[in-house]
């Protein structure tokens, strides 16, 4: 086992400097950041552009918002004592004391929204926001009028601040029986969107590392390298370097990705003070993780044991499909994991293997799914990672006895069983 360990970490080393010491790995990481910030430096200048020559509309806009504001009836609950805030000039705002005689006004249907300015606006620019159906014009009218008070006749340093980063709203719905949802809209929306973004991250991965093992794995069985390889590691250990390198690439790459989305986009915030804050789960992020690293080795395992099979990478594309089309057949079931994540279907794609990545991770962000489930989805998927891996060493020493030939059925099941 240690040797074998040994041969496996000669082979990651290998590979992995092969991969991320290229031009082109360094322009695709840097990529995403650079974009990022070309975006936070010309959004205000582009939108002071649009505000210079577009005043007229703009401000028809504004009017337009505010007219279909004031055909509201708006119920606001002030807790914060840092700021005055004047509603004596905004006839559709209604003033409560407390948060709940707003709520019973609104299940009462005697105002359309209610907006709670917690007691640290100032510091967060937080607003809990309570709609019982649609969301209102409502939130921008609000805008305003918090950005009077904290531009006042003598403004401080944290008054200016917060009116420069705007309000962000944590939207809240009434339920059927007139009570607030459990978890905010804000806290829904944060979470579909992640696993929206894991599961299509997870697919990007398999395309673009996935390609380049099978490739890798097909030119050297081609021109008769691994033969070098096999000289100081055996066949499991050549494939299990080569899985965890190009892996471990990806996940460095979409880290670098991840980083710069999380330190630079809130830094819109001063431009587009709509974005407000998102909660974020760090829960389902590490679980969402987890079913990423999994769904990866999975796929390449498969990716590996198609290009052991096979005696060309031109021979090899087209089964890329093996891999990749079972991961996105969760998305053309997305509205039912939506609106129900305990289906029968959606719960057996989590559970199937090839499948269960971007199963598991849209069914998290859109439900709580019992811990068991998860447990097995996740333990299944990591056996059948080890299985494929165990089988793409076999099939791949059987290919390298079989240089030139066609791998058939036959000598895909006596590699099998007799290949160790």
């Amino acid at each position: 086992m240690p040797a074998a360990l040994d041969g496996a970490r000669i082979v990651f080393g290998h590979e992995f400097r092969k991969q991320v010491g290229g031009k082109g790995f360094l322009i695709a990481t840097l990529t995403i950041p650079v974009l990022l910030l070309a975006v936070w430096i010309a959004l205000p200048i582009v939108r002071g552009l649009v505000t210079d020559d577009g005043g007229a509309d703009t401000a028809a806009a504004t009017e337009a918002e505010q007219v279909a504001a004031a055909e509201l009836t708006i119920g606001v609950v002030v807790q914060t004592t840092d700021l005055e805030v004047d509603f004596s000039q905004a006839e559709e705002f209604r003033v409560y004391t407390e948060t709940a005689a707003g709520l019973d006004s609104l299940r009462a249907g005697e105002i359309d929204e209610l907006f709670v300015i917690t007691p640290d606006y100032v510091a967060t620019g937080q607003v809990t926001y309570y709609y019982a159906h649609d969301d209102g014009p409502g939130q921008q009218q609000l805008r305003l009028i918090l950005t009077d008070a904290l531009l006042g006749e003598t403004p401080s340093a944290d008054h200016r601040l917060r009116a420069l980063s705007g309000a962000g709203f944590d939207r809240i719905q009434l339920t059927e029986s007139g009570t607030p949802s459990t978890e905010s809209g804000a806290a829904l929306f944060a979470s579909f969107l992640l696993g929206q973004a894991f599961a299509a991250a997870l697919i990007f991965t398999l395309i673009a590392y996935g390609a380049i093992l099978l490739q890798t794995v097909t030119e050297e069985k081609e021109n008769r390298m691994v033969e070098v390889l096999l000289t100081s590691a055996s066949p499991l250990a050549v494939m299990s370097g080569k899985v965890v390198a190009l892996g471990l690439a990806g996940l460095l790459q979409m880290s670098v990705w991840i980083a710069a989305v999380v330190l630079i986009v809130p830094r819109f915030a001063g431009a587009l003070p709509e974005l407000g804050d998102i909660p974020i789960d760090i829960g389902f992020l590490l679980l969402a993780l987890a079913f990423f690293l999994a769904g990866y080795a999975i796929a390449a395992a498969l990716m590996a044991a198609i290009g052991a099979a096979t005696t060309s990478a031109a021979e090899a594309g087209p089964l890329t499909s093996l891999a990749i089309i079972p991961l996105a057949v969760p998305f053309y079931a997305l509205p039912l994991f939506l609106n129900s994540a305990d289906h029968w279907l959606v719960r057996a794609l989590s559970l199937v293997p090839f499948t269960a990545a971007t199963s598991m991770t849209l069914r998290l962000a859109t439900a709580r799914v019992p811990p068991g489930e998860v447990a097995l989805s996740l333990g299944v998927m990591i056996a059948t990672a080890a299985f494929l891996l165990w089988l793409a060493s076999r099939i791949f020493r059987a290919g390298l006895l079989m240089y030139g030939q066609r791998m058939s059925m036959r000598g895909a099941w006596a590699a099998l069983r007799y290949g160790g």
